[in-house]
């Protein structure tokens, strides 16, 4: 078995590979120079993989390769086996979970940094700290290293800069994201980052669900969320600036997105008058777009345990895997990251034993308002916009799971047709 195909096989069962199902193969393979030291193993570099799709597409993923003597990889991790010049005959592992092959990447990096690594503060990285996979990742793969850093490891690669690296470079220092550490690039792709590892935290998602399984308020945490994310809010402002955007544009763009969404499940297109009354909304406004977080939801914060400091940190910059990179950087409403926390919170109703009885609801509802508060503060409320943003999402959510996950596909349906009953009895425009 070639190298290719051997990767191709370990990609079918890669969670963060996008294209299972979808005809890819390998088109080529290019190896970058090597991380570790000649004569030394586990060696670690990172390898560009083409992937070639029926369709014509073509992207590029990263594959973080560890070649050990064969026979001697541990059972269960080898992709297969080949021969490499230099090495001659040698087992190829998934580095990120190979340990060894960590702990031989953090050494390298920090002991002779190539061109492309750029150490903001190594201080905190040890590479002789316990290195550990972290099974949750998807789109990209993150090691802990021990308890003070995280690597996280950047698979589908664009050119330009990396969002999560931008914003967490932009912020550090400010309590309410992860420090960043370093950044390793080559050419015009980043490859991976080095951040501070958040410890005493729970998920804001197991968080939420087991206080609404539990019938246990929330109030207090969620407004301090609200007014972190105007925090963060004002700071990504402050370091990416702002602009101006017609509100027809938007008005354009969601509607744009409803028709294509309605071609995919076309019981949408029942509520599409009801839609197009909402996303006019914003017709006639001048917004003020700005850098924002892009995929903001309950996955994407930690709370933490102790007091003292933020009581969230908000992570994972890098917006919605689906879009390209520059579809994420463009500027938008704030009122997209409110909405997309809105909406995770009527999915944590999920949790309780009965999710559309009168306890959850009053639940989510508490717990909306709390954190409307606490975002709002000194600013004006837009409600229309925000509904606007809300449909959008819950659209989105809906081909979304009819495709992925159809017993949650009741979920997103839920909130559209709440929303058509209301746009009926409270036109946009009278809040």
């Amino acid at each position: 078995m070639t190298t290719a195909a051997a990767w191709e096989d370990y990609l079918r069962q890669a969670r963060w590979f996008g294209g299972k199902g979808l005809g890819a193969r390998i088109a080529g393979i290019t190896a970058l120079p090597w991380y570790t030291p000649d004569g030394s193993w586990p060696a670690v570099r990172s390898e560009l993989a083409e992937i070639a799709y029926d369709d014509g597409r073509t992207e590029v993923y990263q594959l973080l390769v560890a070649y050990v003597p064969p026979h001697s990889a541990p059972s269960g991790l080898p992709v297969g086996r080949t021969v490499v010049a230099g090495l001659g005959e040698v087992d190829i592992l998934d580095a990120p979970a190979h340990p060894a092959a960590m702990s031989a990447l953090v050494g390298a990096l920090l002991a002779d940094p190539p061109d492309g690594m750029r150490w903001s503060n190594p201080v905190p990285v040890d590479p002789e700290a316990p290195m550990r996979l972290f099974t949750g990742e998807q789109s990209n793969t993150t090691v802990m290293v021990g308890e003070t850093t995280l690597f996280k490891l950047f698979r589908k690669l664009e050119p330009g800069r990396n969002l999560d690296a931008e914003v967490l470079g932009a912020l550090s220092g400010s309590g309410i994201t992860p420090d960043l550490y370093g950044l390793l690039s080559v050419d015009d792709y980043d490859l991976g980052l080095f951040c501070q590892r958040i410890t005493g935290i729970t998920d804001g998602w197991v968080y939420a669900t087991d206080a609404c399984a539990a019938g246990r308020d929330i109030t207090v945490e969620c407004r301090q969320l609200g007014a972190e994310l105007r925090e963060l809010h004002a700071r990504l402002a402050d370091a990416f600036g702002t602009a101006a955007r017609p509100g027809e544009e938007l008005t354009a763009d969601m509607g744009r997105r409803f028709a294509e969404a309605a071609e995919q499940v076309h019981e949408l297109d029942e509520y599409r008058h009801a839609a197009q009354l909402l996303f006019a909304a914003p017709t006639g406004q001048n917004l003020v777009t700005q850098r924002v977080h892009g995929d903001f939801h309950l996955g994407q914060v930690l709370h933490r345990h102790a007091q003292g400091g933020p009581a969230w940190v908000i992570i994972d910059f890098e917006g919605e895997p689906l879009k390209t990179l520059a579809e994420r950087r463009e500027f938008d409403s704030v009122w997209r990251d409110v909405a997309g926390l809105l909406r995770s919170l009527d999915y944590a109703r999920s949790a309780h034993s009965d999710p559309d009885g009168h306890e959850a609801r009053q639940w989510c509802q508490a717990a909306r308002e709390a954190f409307l508060d606490g975002y709002s503060g000194g600013h004006s409320a837009e409600p229309a916009l925000l509904r606007a943003y809300e449909l959008d999402k819950a659209v989105y959510e809906v081909v979304y799971e009819v495709r992925n996950r159809p017993n949650w596909a009741h979920i997103p349906w839920r909130a559209v047709q709440d929303e058509a009953r209301r746009v009926s009895l409270n036109p946009p425009g009278t809040d």
